[in-house]
């Protein structure tokens, strides 16, 4: 699995920023859902200072396959949460 997020606000996000959003993703999405020790795999790299790249196995570190039912729609609504937390909604 991989998937990319891009931040189109004119606010630059800080490392503590993108990470705090990279967890939220892969918790909502069950990539690495909290206080799971047998979670995927992943990886994020930031390869701009506005996007962040992440790829993740889908199978667990127990063997099982990640719950990855609807996994974009619950990415994209811990962006939109994120984005409401923080003001960068556009909306506010």
């Amino acid at each position: 699995m991989s998937g990319a997020i891009r931040n189109t606000t004119d606010v630059e996000l800080d490392d503590g920023d993108w990470f705090e959003l990279t967890r939220e993703v892969l918790d909502a999405t069950g990539i690495e859902p909290d206080a799971d020790p047998a979670a995927c795999r992943w990886v994020a790299m930031r390869n701009q200072a506005s996007g962040l790249d992440i790829v993740a196995t889908v199978i667990r570190q127990d063997g099982r396959w990640a719950r990855l039912h609807n996994d974009a729609y619950f990415a994209r609504a811990a962006c939109a949460n994120f984005t409401y937390d923080h003001g960068l909604d556009t909306w506010q």
